[in-house]
């Protein structure tokens, strides 16, 4: 699909509203499985609502009762060891994007897994349709579930249930996924779904984005470090109005994250 003459691939639907910009995955048919070339797309749609500075923010969702299976094992041959790492070193990247970048809201539109989770994890706010399940079987298949997961999901659930969805490929409800604090909304429907995401985007789209922006580094990135590290840097956060381009301040500010 198009936006404003930019072209984001067969299976990637863009739109604006509320100056958040819409990723919808949309390969339905296939549970919206990711090949490498559909994950290049994604990344360019990401990455172009990272630099534009009139986008204030990403929703990403899914077309269909999927949000997204993950890899699609059937355009990627496991014994090709380059085309297996290109793919998790791109699903790396958006994730790393998502979680250092603007603020993100995950409409989860239905089952979510391997890649789904993981961008679920990295995002600020989750939505889900009460349908939804996650689960990650990568255990199953003997496949290492990169892309961050581990690092994320262990902040975001915790060790214990890191423990059971990866090594066990426990399967979650949505239901589950809310008390364990995997998601944030329950929505009984599609359309709702988008309601909820939208309505999250009016409240955040007025605020003022360098506090936004600077709220989001702090509470992602202050855990693992000493009270002295971590409040030498919510003070950097805390004094963003002695910057004058604020929108360097906060590539600054994501560059001593890194």
């Amino acid at each position: 699909m198009s936006f404003e003459g930019l072209e984001f691939g067969e299976f990637i639907e863009f739109s604006i509203k509320k100056r958040f910009g819409i990723i919808t995955l949309n390969r339905a048919e296939r549970a919206n499985a990711l090949t490498t070339e559909m994950l290049k797309d994604l990344k360019r749609a990401i990455e172009y609502c990272m630099d534009n500075v009139k986008i204030r923010g990403i929703i990403l969702t899914g077309n269909g009762s999927s949000f997204t299976t993950g890899m699609d094992i059937d355009s990627i041959d496991g014994s090709n060891h380059a085309a297996v790492k290109e793919y998790e070193q791109t699903a790396a990247f958006i994730a790393k994007s998502i979680y250092y970048g603007k603020p993100t809201i995950c409409a989860i539109n239905g089952k979510a897994m391997g890649d789904g989770v993981a961008y679920s994890l990295c995002s600020d706010y989750r939505i889900a349709v009460k349908e939804s399940f996650f689960m990650m079987p990568e255990i199953n298949l003997g496949i290492f579930p990169g892309t961050g997961t581990i690092v994320l999901m262990t902040r975001v659930i915790g060790i214990p249930w890191t423990k059971k969805i990866l090594m066990f490929a426990e399967k979650l409800s949505s239901e589950k996924a809310l008390e364990i604090g995997l998601i944030d909304q329950i929505v009984d429907s599609q359309e709702e779904l988008m309601q909820a995401a939208i309505d999250k985007a009016k409240f955040l789209f007025p605020k003022n984005q360098t506090v936004l922006n600077a709220i989001k580094l702090c509470s992602n990135h202050l855990l693992d470090k000493s009270y002295k590290e971590a409040y030498e840097l919510e003070k950097y956060g805390s004094a963003w109005y002695e910057y004058e381009d604020r929108d360097q301040y906060i590539k600054d500010f994501r560059k001593r994250l890194y």
